[in-house]
């Protein structure tokens, strides 16, 4: 049975798409049309579907989980059940620097935060801040988000 023998110093600060602290929150579940990674934002297919976020009705993002999926990887894949969160604070991953209570929005091509102007592959995601700085591409930050009704 193999043993770890090395160690990082430091733990990572999060998990993109888990959950960032215990304030309230709210969750519903969806099935993924497509493939989905965790901390994605997610919009509505069909009555009880979801798929990535492009220019549909927003829905929430995808929680990370600690199950396999059928992707085996950081995403849900299609017919996986995705919780989904409408409400709640969850690491996010920065496309650049972000500030704190900066509105943000979504980057389908990189599949990242960001606070870019909403065009080409760049999505509005309704309701979601910078809860803490990011400080630059790759960063691990808190996404908060706002339940705003449709």
């Amino acid at each position: 049975m193999p043993l770890q023998t090395s160690y990082t110093q430091f733990q990572p600060a999060g998990v993109v798409g888990f959950s960032a602290n215990m304030e309230e929150w709210n969750g519903l579940t969806r099935t993924a049309s497509a493939t989905i990674n965790f901390g994605a934002p997610v919009q509505r297919n069909g009555d009880k579907g979801c798929s990535p976020l492009t220019s549909g009705e927003f829905l929430g993002l995808a929680i990370g989980h600690h199950v396999l999926t059928a992707t085996n990887a950081d995403s849900y894949g299609q017919y996986d059940n995705v919780p989904v969160a409408d409400e709640g604070v969850y690491w996010g991953l920065a496309g650049a620097a972000i500030a704190a209570g900066a509105a943000l929005n979504w980057d389908s091509a990189g599949l990242k935060w960001t606070t870019a102007a909403v065009a080409g592959a760049i999505y509005a995601v309704p309701g979601a801040e910078a809860d803490t700085a990011a400080s630059g591409n790759n960063a691990i930050f808190k996404v908060r988000l706002r339940r705003i009704p449709s």
